[in-house]
């Protein structure tokens, strides 16, 4: 007999094209994830957190390969436009939220990158960026082609570059320092911006009372190979915290790596997951998992490979 599998789709933000106020983002159209978990719904039987535990530790024996949907960075999005596709077809999606972003009002760099690329167009961003470092005394680093490559497949050569430097290379204080002097100057207060972009408590309960499990994706997104040990067991600590104190109790919280490729954490940070008792972890490694395979670098494909 073919050994079974679990197929883990990986969403970020979907959005309905005419309530969009941001079309140049880079998201799923509502329109067409609802026509992908349709088909998926055809070919795999919809995996729950249950089913995913019991299928890992050789428990559970599907019928058919499993498929399990999960969305990252705990956006408006989910709530609107996904919650309500899922509930009515009886499936259950994983959702991992940002803590820091939700309890603090604030948004996180990568979510800058984001919106001041699709509200300026990458070359005017870019530029932008390049100018106020030069004025800062901030040097651009020297990227691996291949590594930006390999961490943004979807993106063109000077994108993925500019992204890699801007996620993983440059020093986070003097980033931020200019990240966020441009985000204002374009969208002006952060804090009403992260309440529209994210989750609020009240919604991430409402989609819990809809059958959906939530998740921790850090408190301040940063890639967790960066942090010394005293940050990382702060970061994650204090995801933990928040999520037991404004989340309903579930038998099960799994967790979500930024970024998520294999060199953006280390064993150490996974020890520290299973001290907290996550009971999974998501990478964003490309592949597909089998019973036995390691509960703490699950594989995922993501959404535009999922057809």
């Amino acid at each position: 007999m073919e050994q079974s599998t679990l197929t883990v789709v990986m969403y970020h933000y979907v959005r309905t094209a005419p309530r969009n106020p941001f079309p140049a983002l880079k998201s799923m159209d509502t329109d067409a994830f609802v026509q992908q978990v349709t088909d998926l719904a055809t070919r795999y039987e919809m995996a729950t957190m249950d089913s995913t535990l019991a299928f890992l530790e050789g428990e559970y024996h599907p019928r058919r390969p499993l498929c399990l949907l999960t969305f990252d960075d705990g956006v408006q999005d989910h709530y609107r436009e996904v919650g309500p596709v899922l509930a009515e077809r009886g499936i259950q999606g994983l959702f991992f939220l940002v803590t820091g972003c939700m309890e603090e009002g604030v948004v996180a760099a990568v979510h800058k990158n984001h919106f001041l690329t699709a509200g300026l167009g990458f070359p005017e961003w870019r530029r932008r960026f390049f100018r106020r470092a030069r004025t800062c005394g901030l040097a651009m680093p020297v990227v691996d082609p291949g590594a930006a490559a390999r961490t943004y497949p979807w993106d063109t050569a000077k994108v993925a570059e500019f992204k890699y430097a801007f996620n993983f290379e440059l020093p986070a204080i003097e980033r931020d320092a200019i990240v966020d002097e441009l985000f204002i100057e374009e969208f002006g207060d952060e804090s009403a911006f992260a309440r529209q972009l994210y989750l609020s408590w009240e919604e991430a309960r409402q989609m819990q009372c809809d059958g959906m499990v939530l998740g921790g994706h850090t408190h301040r997104h940063q890639p967790l190979a960066s942090l010394n040990a005293a940050e990382l067991r702060s970061d994650l600590n204090e995801c933990r915290r928040i999520l037991d104190l404004r989340l309903r109790p579930q038998p099960f919280t799994p967790f979500s790596y930024p970024y998520g490729k294999r060199d953006s954490f280390t064993g150490e940070a996974v020890r520290r997951l299973r001290e907290l008792n996550f009971c999974c972890a998501f990478s964003t490694e490309v592949g597909r998992n089998q019973a036995g395979s390691d509960r703490y670098a699950l594989q995922r494909v993501d959404c535009k490979q999922a057809a």
